[in-house]
């Protein structure tokens, strides 16, 4: 494959970095988004605060995001990257933007800018003692290669694209899986809904339950630990992977991420971090949350590969006493979670404590009902591990392949896709 090389400015129609500027929060208007917004294939609007039209159409007159742009995190955790593919509504604050019509080129680029080759030439770019950043000048002379022939630049983004496409669709399906888990426990152990149930209930605490029903405490029902600060210490380039905030999301699927930090198994094989480690079917739930709204807040995960972990700060390890997917699924239920929100710390930032989590009270059927409802949710949790797992093999595929297709070292002009 032969390659044609331009500066970023002389491949894009221009490169830019939104506006300066801290317009004033509006009730109602336009979103206003900065590098923190960008999430992997999506913008997440709902933590971005509004602007008024007036201040939009300000921003807009330095950087318009239209249909096909790329929008670059410059600061912070540089190199998260968005093609936008439909119409924006948002403007866009101290962040990079390649503006491209052409949206063969604007997916050519995307993908480029992914590849680990990319990755690292900007990291020798970065500048910056307290807050690393990539200036806008870097920006605008960034090597950018490209294929002669428009075919095999087409040939090189469908290959990728598909890869991409079985990821969304395992994680579509793996909503649904959710959904069907959650629903299932709703009926059971919120509307007691369930086989045989014969209508009698009594009292409690937590309101009307089965007479046969029991309420426990999660301290008495599983073994818990909170993290420990290893940032203190500092990372490593590889070892055991810490567990952190961002390896738990809204679905509550313990995921692996770009920004996943390490500390070497030598540093950490010591009576002191015994309890700091996590195993297979642990449970890892998210104790803070920088949002209002505390989506995330209360979100609990489960180890699904047979590895050994570390757990950071501000997370919480729940070793499960009884069956792991029935407490699993208890644990992220709306009802579970908005008694744990409603005990949240903070202003800016909410959080919850040891003594919040532990004091969580679970409702609990027979042994009989219990390992009905495990029968029930254990295919389902085991075929979304499936699925997550084979999304972890594909990313690994993908970003492997990317620096190949990206020089032309595979002549995907013999394959067929």
């Amino acid at each position: 494959m032969e390659f044609n090389e331009l500066k970023a400015e002389e491949y894009c129609e221009s490169v830019r970095d939104g506006t300066h500027d801290s317009p004033k929060q509006a009730k109602e208007g336009y979103k206003l988004i900065t590098s923190k917004h960008i999430k992997e294939n999506e913008i997440d609007l709902e933590s971005a605060y509004y602007i008024s039209k007036e201040d939009y159409e300000k921003v807009n007159q330095r950087s318009k995001v239209d249909i096909n742009d790329i929008l670059y995190s410059m600061i912070g955790t540089v190199g998260l990257i968005y093609r936008v593919k439909e119409e924006p509504n948002y403007a866009i604050k101290n962040m990079g933007l390649f503006k491209l019509k052409d949206e063969l080129k604007s997916k050519w680029l995307y993908y480029y800018l992914k590849s680990p080759e990319m990755i690292l030439y900007i990291q020798t770019l970065l500048t910056g003692s307290t807050q690393k950043y990539v200036t806008l000048k870097n920006l605008r002379e960034l090597p950018i290669k490209f294929p002669k022939d428009s075919k095999l630049t087409e040939k090189t983004i469908k290959f990728l694209e598909n890869i991409d496409r079985k990821i969304e669709l395992n994680n579509k399906i793996n909503d649904n899986l959710h959904n069907l888990a959650d629903d299932l426990f709703k009926n059971w152990f919120i509307d007691f809904r369930f086989p045989g149930f014969n209508g009698k209930l009594k009292e409690t605490k937590l309101g009307l339950i089965p007479e046969d029903w029991k309420i426990e405490r999660l301290e008495d029902i599983a073994e818990c630990q909170n993290g420990y600060a290893f940032y203190k210490d500092g990372y490593d380039d590889k070892g055991l992977m810490v567990i952190d905030l961002g390896n738990v999301n809204l679905n509550g699927t313990f995921i692996y991420t770009n920004a996943d930090k390490y500390i070497a198994p030598d540093r950490v094989n010591t009576d002191k971090f015994k309890k700091y480690k996590i195993y297979k079917n642990d449970l890892i739930m998210v104790m803070t949350d920088r949002k209002a709204t505390m989506e995330l807040l209360g979100k609990t995960g489960k180890i699904y590969e047979d590895k050994e972990y570390l757990l950071n700060q501000r997370m919480y390890r729940i070793r499960s006493k009884i069956n792991t997917n029935f407490l699993y699924t208890a644990l992220n239920n709306d009802n579970v979670l908005n008694k744990l929100k409603s005990k949240a710390l903070g202003s800016v930032q909410k959080y919850v404590n040891t003594g919040h989590i532990n004091e969580l009270e679970i409702i609990i059927g027979t042994n009989e009902i219990m390992e009905m409802f495990s029968k029930i949710v254990d295919p389902i949790y085991a075929e979304i591990e499936n699925r997550t797992i084979e999304n972890t093999r594909l990313e690994k595929l993908r970003d492997i392949l990317l620096p190949k297709l990206m020089n032309g070292e595979i002549d995907l002009d013999k394959i067929e896709i």
